[in-house]
């Protein structure tokens, strides 16, 4: 069926299957494709995403997917039952694996992509983001404390988000301290094209011969940089050697742009702000089928167990990573400060 579905909506014949990380491949005609299921993604986003590769594409960057409509020049196809978006690999890749380390590289694509001018319309701020979620998430938590059957997760969720909602809200507190403190001081830090959830396995390896990641533009997004620093310190800020190695990623960076106070706030801030124990409780009070209700019980049980270490790092972070000439500039949250 999915050799059929290539042909009928391509015309491209599916020589060889494989995955590129967690997507669908195959090879037709010496060139090599991936497919990213987009169900859930409207096609405004989608012309947004494709917009983006193709800017960062001709500012320079060889190894985004070059985007490829279907027979009817439609974004999308249906493959296997879904609605998915065809890509190509790059043509070729610039430099070797020696050459190339993920701070500096990240930095280059923060570059590359400051001139480009978004087609949708903003929707709004972190802060404001942020608000809005807190408020869903507090209606779910007082829906579930009106109920007098509580599921074990339930439980978990009652006694957990007072905790949560703390630092939350010491996360937009930061974030608008930030933005009244420093207003236009730094008028040079546009926004620029970024990733959803920037971590080390973002950009897709092909080999071990080469350190080149094939980008795809179904994780771009128009933000802030901070927003990529800030989302692979998260994940880094859980494993061993943490410190040595974030601020090796930020030594590279600054190799071709300094991070400045501002930034660096937003950073501490996004940290602040407790984004999987939102994905977690958002998506069990969406989910349906019992074998992800499960899973996210699981996913909020790791959660619990490392929230001592992700608490312990934010206390630190302050000391260990932001350089010593800016500490001034970026203020301690009072209760991480005890």
């Amino acid at each position: 069926m999915f050799e059929r579905n290539i042909f009928d909506e391509y015309k491209l014949y599916c020589e060889q299957r494989f995955m590129l990380g967690d997507y669908e491949g195959f090879t037709a005609q010496n060139k090599h494709y991936f497919l990213v299921c987009v169900d859930e993604i409207e096609d405004d986003d989608l012309r947004e995403m494709i917009n983006m590769g193709n800017h960062i594409q001709v500012a320079g960057d060889h190894e985004v997917a070059t985007f490829v409509p279907n027979v009817h020049n439609s974004l999308t196809g249906f493959i296997d039952g879904q609605n998915c978006v065809l890509f190509q690999f790059p043509q070729y890749f610039s430099r070797s694996k020696r050459e190339k380390t993920l701070g500096h590289e990240l930095a280059r694509f923060h570059n590359r992509g400051r001139a480009y001018q978004k087609q949708k319309k903003q929707e709004g701020t972190w802060s404001q983001f942020w608000i809005r979620r807190l408020s869903q998430l507090d209606i779910a938590y007082q829906n579930v404390a009106s109920q007098k059957q509580k599921s074990t997760f339930d439980q978990m969720f009652m006694t957990s988000f007072p905790y949560y909602l703390g630092r939350t809200e010491n996360a937009i507190q930061y974030i608008v301290d930030t933005d009244l403190d420093f207003g236009d001081q730094f008028g040079n830090e546009t926004k620029t094209i970024c990733h959803y959830k920037f971590s080390e396995r973002t950009w897709l390896t092909i080999d071990d011969k080469t350190n080149a990641g094939v980008k795809s533009p179904i994780e771009f997004v128009y933000d802030h940089p901070s927003r990529d620093l800030a989302e692979w310190i998260r994940e880094v800020g859980t494993t061993e050697e943490t410190y040595e190695k974030i601020n090796q990623f930020i030594k590279e960076y600054e190799q071709v742009q300094v991070i400045s106070p501002k930034t660096w706030r937003y950073i501490y801030a996004r940290i602040l702000f407790p984004i999987d124990y939102y994905q977690i409780i958002e998506g069990y009070y969406r989910s349906i089928q019992d074998e992800f209700i499960e899973d996210y019980s699981d996913q909020l049980l790791k959660l619990f167990s490392e929230e001592k270490k992700a608490e312990n790092f934010l206390r630190e972070f302050h000391d260990r990573i932001i350089p010593s000439s800016l500490q001034q500039y970026i203020p301690k949250v009072d209760w991480l400060s005890t």
